[in-house]
């Protein structure tokens, strides 16, 4: 097993806890002989300054904590040596002079631990959907599609809802990357999928999958719906406008279209992919 990953955050948190828990325990070892008001209101000022360091950072923190440190040091002068109110000095009272200070650090360096982990939880949350998308089509790749095909059949499986797959490939690619090599036949995939997105719905998703095969989740539409939407995409698919480096050309496909939509006893989505799969081989284009 490997290492778990270091977080700096549950550190600081935990030296926050049990710095919080000392000085409670120390005030209530000394309750007796301390000033109860004198010391839950300096114990109030020190949480006070605990949040206000958490919720500033680490710089303005230690300024909070040195100004109240500072009049709170200036009042144990006064207390002492002018005012006379104060005849000893109790060593919990010197105490607060640094872990004012101390508190402000943890306080502030949690923070800021806490910060870092949300905004690389973000990250890591961007780079995962980043990672499920075709660059080129913006469409989902194989991985991406396969896990909303996933989510949609167990939602249509729990809510007695219904959906349709298609597959899609251009019968003629191969005739198409002799004529217009690799690059060209990219293009015309991508200007393929640009057609197919301008046509279907925003709530359809559609995806890249393997072996130049596109993929198009239609939830909500059964299998006459559906037979609705291959009819359209024959015709809107038949020539397509493609971006050459010499130009925009007309370039005729075959467009070759297999569905499959959900049944109840579809025992999961392997076999919703299989009938789209088995479709698509006869229907040549």
């Amino acid at each position: 097993m490997g290492s778990k990953e270091f977080r700096s955050d549950i550190v600081w948190f935990n030296s926050f806890i049990i710095t919080v828990l000392c000085v409670f325990a120390i005030i209530l070892l000394h309750f007796e002989a301390l000033d109860i008001f004198f010391t839950f209101g300096v114990f109030g000022i020190f949480l006070l300054v605990a949040v206000l360091a958490y919720m500033f950072g680490l710089q303005r923190g230690l300024l909070i904590s040195i100004g109240v440190t500072f009049f709170y040091g200036s009042y144990l002068i006064y207390a002492v040596m002018i005012g006379k109110t104060m005849m000893t000095v109790d060593p919990l009272y010197v105490a607060w002079l640094f872990l004012i200070p101390l508190i402000s650090v943890l306080a502030a360096k949690l923070g800021e631990s806490i910060a870092s982990n949300s905004a690389l939880a973000k990250d890591i949350e961007a780079i995962e959907e980043l990672v499920t998308l075709d660059g080129a089509t913006g469409f989902y790749n194989n991985q991406g599609f396969f896990k909303k095909l996933d989510e949609e059949f167990w939602r249509a499986k729990r809510y007695n809802e219904v959906f349709t797959l298609l597959l899609l490939q251009i019968a003629n690619f191969d005739e198409i990357q002799m004529a217009y090599g690799n690059v060209g036949a990219g293009r015309i995939l991508i200007a393929v999928a640009k057609n197919i997105d301008q046509q279907m719905r925003g709530t359809d998703i559609k995806g890249v999958l393997v072996d130049n095969t596109l993929g198009i989740l239609m939830p909500g539409t059964d299998a006459a719906g559906a037979d609705t939407v291959v009819e359209k995409m024959h015709l809107f698919l038949t020539v397509v406008a493609v971006d050459f480096e010499d130009g925009q050309k007309n370039i005729k496909v075959k467009p070759s279209i297999g569905v499959a939509a959900f049944k109840e006893s579809d025992i999961d989505v392997i076999e919703v992919y299989e009938r789209a799969k088995t479709e698509l081989t006869y229907d040549r284009g």
